[in-house]
Order: structure tokens, then sequence, then C-alpha cells
């Protein structure tokens, strides 16, 4: 007879030393107590060993029962590890065909990830993409917990345990409408003028915010406050306040003569930066995102300098 280890029959000794009843252990297993008793027979044959008492009162452990219980535990500790690690695996691949979460701030998900969804879906059509659009700190947030598997962000500034990659730059601009006294300076604005100002601005945990504050080193003035680029745009247009936004938001309004960009100081530039898990390494999905967005901005780049 075969001396290989019979899983159930382990599985049904440290049942029936816990909960002392063979039909319970059979229970927990799905199987019927008679069942149950003839794996347990089954067993004590290939080793020639008794496992059990078998009684009117019940059915009980011998002490070789119970040693065998002991060893069983770890090792069905190990088989249970190997079988929740292979469906974690499991899970995982078959995701890679069809589902990649992604989270992007704001300024990202209006203006650069539209086109780097693009190249991904031509590349990999199987691939299904849940988008979430947050501000800076949430997308951290999303990615350091496993709901995303990689995020963008406007900054440097993320959790120590993520992994992260510069994939490019966005520069920001100070605007104001046309109308405004600024419009008309020849020379930049000051820092002191800046910091007597009431902006409009996002919300706290915005990269936009962020870089804006970290250039002023200082918190602004507020004017009020956005919780997205267009409200901020038609804010500024109104006459509520100067506003530090993405040239993508404005280019039109500053082609026809609406906004105007306002000579500066200030260092208002930061990158768009990549995260994501560093015990995780990407799926492919996730890893061709990545590439897109590293060749992507590369071409944009390139292009500015030549213009």
């Amino acid at each position: 007879m075969s001396k290989e280890l019979d899983v159930q029959a382990l599985r049904l000794l440290v049942h029936l030393e816990e909960g002392g009843s063979l039909g319970a252990a059979g229970r927990h297993l799905g199987i019927t107590q008679p069942a149950a008793s003839a794996c347990l027979r089954a067993f004590e044959t290939r080793w020639q060993l008794r496992v059990a008492d078998r009684s009117p009162r019940g059915t009980r452990l011998t002490p070789d029962g119970v040693t065998v219980a002991a060893w069983a535990r770890e090792v069905l500790h190990s088989i249970d590890t190997v079988r929740g690690g292979l469906a974690a695996l499991s899970a995982e691949r078959s995701r890679e065909g069809s589902d990649l979460g992604v989270a992007a701030s704001l300024t990202v998900a209006e203006f650069v990830l539209p086109r780097w969804i693009g190249e991904l879906r031509a590349m990999l059509p199987d691939v299904h993409l849940r988008l979430q659009v947050q501000n800076s700190d949430r997308v951290d947030d999303l990615v350091h917990s496993g709901d995303c598997a990689i995020g963008f962000v406007e900054s440097m500034v993320v959790s120590p345990d993520l992994a992260r990659r510069v994939v490019g730059t966005d520069r920001l601009v100070l605007v104001v409408p046309a109308s405004h006294p600024w419009a008309r300076r020849s020379v930049p604005v000051s820092r002191e003028q800046l910091l007597a100002t009431e902006f409009v601005v996002r919300e706290e945990g915005s990269g936009t915010r962020s870089t804006f504050e970290r250039a002023i080193a200082a918190e602004p003035r507020i004017a009020m406050v956005a919780t997205s680029t267009t409200a901020m745009v038609g804010a500024v247009l109104a006459g509520v306040g100067p506003a530090v936004v993405t040239p993508h938001a404005v280019r039109s309004s500053l082609e026809v003569g609406e906004l105007v960009e306002v000579r500066h100081d200030l260092d208002l530039e930061r990158p768009l930066t990549a995260i994501w898990r560093r015990d995780r390494p990407l799926d492919r999905p996730a890893a061709a995102l990545l590439s897109i967005a590293q060749r992507s901005t590369g071409r944009e780049v390139r292009a500015a300098r030549r213009d």
C-alpha cells in the first residue's frame, strides 16, 4: 500500500483532537461520519498504527494519534500557506490580462494620462483599467493600501515604503485675467507681493498647492479653495484672484488673451512621479504603463526643446 500522506486523514486527526467528536470533525471537512471513520481506518492500515479509540462514548485519539496530530498541524499549516500563495498568484496573473488599478492626481489624469492609456490599450487590448482620480496624498494612500497597482502624482514626497520613478516634469504658471494690474507688469512680481495677495488654490494634499507653498516657503493667503483645476481657472477668469496652475489647463485662455502669464522668480517646476509598492513587483500591464509614461514625457521634452 502506498505510503503517501493522506492530507484529509491528517485534518481529521487534528479536528478530532480539538473537537472530541468524529462526526463534528467530518462535518468540518464536509464528509459524513461513516466516511470519516473509513478514512481513519485506511490511515491506520496504511501505517500499521492505532491512532483512535472507538467506544460507545465516542472516538478519542490514542497517544500515537496525539503525536501524529501534533506533527500534522505543522504540515497542514505549510500546505495551507502554499495553497493560499498559489491562489493569490493565480488571481494576480488572471488580473494581468483583464484588470489594472491606476490612481492619478487630477493634473495627470486630465492632461497626460489619457494618451498613455490609449497607447497601453493599443499594446494590450485585453487590459481594462480602473482609474481613480484623487489629489496626490490620496493617490499615495490608494497605492499603499493595494487598491491600485500604480499611481501618478505631481510630487516626490511619497510614503517611504513606496517605490518611485520620475517620468517627467511640469512647470506651473502664475496667471491672472487680462484686466488684472499684474497683466501689464514688465518686471517679475516679488515674493512679498505674492504673500500679500489672496490666491485661488487647490485643496490641501494637492500636488499643485504643495508645489506653490514650497516655492513661496509659506502658506498663501486664500481667496478660494477649488477641488478641480477647471474650477480654479473659472475663478481666475471671474476675478476671484490669481492662481498657480499647470499650463495644460490654461493654454487656450492664454492664446486668446483671456488670461495672462505673470513673470515671477519662483521655482514652480515639479516632477511627475510614478509610485508603486516596493513589496509587489509591477505586473505586465502596470510595467507597460510605466514604460509608456517615461517614453511619452521624454518625447514631449525633446519636442519642447526643438520649439
